[in-house]
């Protein structure tokens, strides 16, 4: 089971990355976007550099972005040094689905250990639904991504990282004690504030509106 899960990562990631090079380009909904920090288009990181200098420019547009996990996570698949702009958020959105998917299987076997209360039990319930959507929410933002439909993925990515909160602040409500999946929605949502970040710089800046 684990070398077919594997393969089918593997296989989705590799579709998708060769897939974002042959589709043309659509044109979307605009962002709201950190205009002093965007590059213009021909500057957009490539190269050897491309890990590096993207989780940069993603640190620089947002004071909670974590550049030592975007990095560390990116750095993962040799393929990511290769890989264009968009090629990275392909990336962050596979590893995504990965650590969702893997989640669930954890969830699943935490509910089963007989260890937690009612209290726990009932946020686990609700941890359990809230991954189970994120992983179809996470392939609809790939698909949409796919499509140059920019602000379709951030909807969707914006769906799981509410989600994934709701997920985390369950635990403590009421009560000091950590949530079991602490790590897990800490990973997640950084994974997905890669891609958000990206969809920004890739995002047409919105013309002004005439009065």
């Amino acid at each position: 089971m684990l070398h077919s899960s594997h393969f089918f990562m593997s296989f989705f990631f590799f579709f998708f990355f060769f897939f974002i090079i042959l589709i043309p380009q659509h044109t979307s909904s605009p962002l709201p976007l950190l205009s002093r920090h965007r590059p213009e288009s021909k500057h957009f990181p490539v190269g050897v550099d491309l890990v590096n200098t993207t989780c940069e420019l993603c640190k620089n547009a947002s004071a909670s972005f974590n550049y030592k996990f975007c990095v560390s996570s990116l750095q993962r698949l040799p393929i990511s040094h290769a890989a264009n702009f968009q090629g990275l958020a392909i990336v962050a959105m596979e590893l995504a689905v990965e650590n969702a998917s893997n989640t669930v299987l954890k969830i699943a076997n935490m509910m089963n250990s007989g260890t937690f209360d009612h209290h726990d039990m009932s946020c686990l319930e609700d941890c359990m639904e809230t991954y189970s959507h994120s992983v179809a929410s996470l392939l609809n933002a790939v698909g949409a991504f796919m499509a140059r439909q920019y602000g379709v993925a951030n909807t969707w990515l914006l769906q799981v990282t509410k989600g994934i909160r709701r997920c985390e602040q369950g635990f403590s409500r009421g009560r000091k004690e950590n949530s079991p999946l602490k790590k897990q929605n800490y990973n997640i949502l950084q994974l997905s504030d890669i891609t958000l970040c990206i969809i920004q710089f890739l995002e047409p800046p919105q013309p002004p509106r005439s009065s």
